[in-house]
């Protein structure tokens, strides 16, 4: 993804994983890392926060013109640490854990560096804290399970209120039960994996720009026909045309333009 002169990409096997409208794809039990790439000509304070929880304690700089691959969080110890490792947020997770609205989500807020000679007064509004890391629901009785308490209830109650309904207008033999037990889980979260011994060192922070550029990630391990996913969807590389110079889909056999074979034999 990229926005503002900052590209955030998810890698997982070292290879960059394609996104579907800011949603990432990753296998559960799989480990993956954060490639931040700053395009700007000044320096830029990241803060990273995953599945509600701040990655880097007062956020990570990147310099200008440069990139930096994350693998682990960063708290107290600078010289290892564990690796981020996607997995599934089954039932047992979630009524040990319970559940963040935040769960599965990465978010990537920055700011550039001021280099102005002089800082204007900038009015700061401080909202209330809406974004805790308070679990909003964890109990047997009151959670956001996507398997079990609340789809089996909210399926009896569908099914009791409509037991002599046959059909949907339009579809016909289809009834309401049928669309709540067609549920699956594709929710994840992000858990200590194995260990890193990746580096960093504190340095003196700067003043930056009033202004806050935002990036959201949703990382899902399923697909909607409830099939999980076994390898991670990476960018393929797109072939390039040795007659016209044109590039072309990653799937194309042949160049869209001018017909020519994208796979040439020596």
């Amino acid at each position: 993804m990229y926005s503002n002169k900052l590209a955030v990409a998810v890698k997982s096997n070292r290879k960059v994983l394609r996104e579907f409208k800011d949603t990432v794809f990753l296998p559960f039990g799989a480990e993956y890392s954060l490639l931040i790439k700053n395009l700007n000509t000044v320096r830029a304070l990241v803060r990273i926060s995953i599945d509600g929880n701040e990655v880097v304690d007062g956020g990570l700089i990147v310099n200008a013109n440069s990139e930096i691959e994350l693998e682990r969080m960063v708290k107290t110890n600078l010289n290892e640490g564990n690796r981020f490792k996607f997995i599934e947020r089954s039932d047992a997770v979630e009524q040990h854990r319970g559940v963040k609205l935040e769960d599965g989500i990465i978010r990537v807020e920055y700011q550039f560096e001021d280099v102005t000679r002089y800082r204007h007064p900038v009015l700061t509004y401080i909202a209330p804290d809406y974004w805790s890391n308070n679990i909003y629901a964890g109990s047997a009785t009151n959670t956001m399970s996507t398997n079990s308490v609340l789809r089996h209830a909210a399926s009896n109650q569908i099914t009791a209120s409509a037991a002599t309904a046959k059909s949907f207008e339009g579809h016909p033999g289809v009834t309401c039960s049928d669309f709540v037990e067609q549920g699956y889980n594709d929710a994840g979260i992000t858990v200590p994996g194995s260990v890193s011994n990746q580096k960093f060192s504190k340095v003196t922070g700067f003043r930056v720009l009033p202004e806050q550029h935002v990036m959201i990630f949703k990382l899902l391990g399923e697909t909607l026909d409830n099939a999980p996913i076994r390898k991670p969807v990476t960018v393929k590389a797109k072939p390039k045309c040795v007659t016209c110079g044109k590039q072309n889909k990653a799937h194309a056999k042949f160049c869209s333009t001018c017909g020519t074979a994208l796979t040439v034999l020596a």
